[in-house]
């Protein structure tokens, strides 16, 4: 039940995230129920769309709700100095920082592309001391890496950073890492978002993980269960 006494669009948000959730559940349910339909049409083998069905159904209402969710303007208008802006401000212009400590159970050390986390990321107010950030061709892809490549405006090189991680084709992992720059250029807070997405998926939480994945890269319907799925593998095996 929404609180009448809330601002009209705290109410907004959140009737949205009520009708997300419920969409999310029901693609959940609709997914296992079509499980063999699905992947058959995923190998070739059957000719009823069955995946077009379960998007057109229940996946393309979700995509709506999410999106515009992901558009709601913020409550109150930061000032224009705090902004982030990647036409005026160069990677030298922010920190990266990892969170130090030893309690860290989640953060593994395997050569195996993952995830990695937890780690934050600030964009402080200008003038920012001059931070040189360099990695060397041997780097293993992580999040962290790809996201100090969206800092420094190399969207290509995040993109198959990304495609690696994710097990997508280049070209779509380029669009996916597009979309998550040209998000984060306009919400600064939304890396915070970002970063939740390694708790979720370590957690289990398959419908936050699968909202995250459409808010941060765009990705959606099967394509995003696919990403899900990689991504549990590589936790499970770090």
């Amino acid at each position: 039940m929404v609180d009448s006494n809330q601002p009209p669009r705290n109410r907004a948000i959140a009737i949205l995230t009520e009708a997300r959730e419920i969409l999310a559940e029901r693609l959940t349910e609709r997914v296992l129920d079509s499980a063999e339909e699905i992947l058959s049409d995923a190998r070739g083998e059957s000719y009823m769309n069955d995946i077009d069905a379960v998007y057109e159904q229940v996946g393309v209402k979700l995509s709506h709700i999410t999106q515009m969710l992901a558009n709601m303007p913020a409550e109150e208008v930061q000032p224009a100095t705090n902004q982030f802006r990647t036409d005026d401000v160069g990677p030298q212009d922010y920190s990266v920082v990892a969170e130090e400590g030893t309690s860290h159970d989640l953060v593994a050390t395997t050569p195996r592309p993952a995830l990695v986390g937890p780690m934050y990321v600030s964009a402080p107010a200008l003038p920012a001391p001059k931070i040189e950030t360099s990695h060397s061709p041997t780097d293993e892809p992580s999040f962290q890496h790809f996201v100090l490549q969206v800092q420094a405006g190399d969207v290509r090189a995040a993109g198959r950073t990304l495609a690696v991680l994710f097990a997508l084709p280049e070209s779509r992992a380029l669009m996916c890492a597009a979309t998550f720059a040209e998000r984060w250029r306009r919400d600064p807070d939304f890396i915070t978002r970002a970063m939740q997405l390694r708790t979720e998926v370590t957690s289990g939480s398959y419908n936050g993980s699968l909202v995250l994945l459409f808010e941060c890269f765009g990705l959606t319907g099967i394509e995003s269960i696919g990403v899900l799925q990689t991504l549990q593998n590589r936790v499970d095996e770090s």
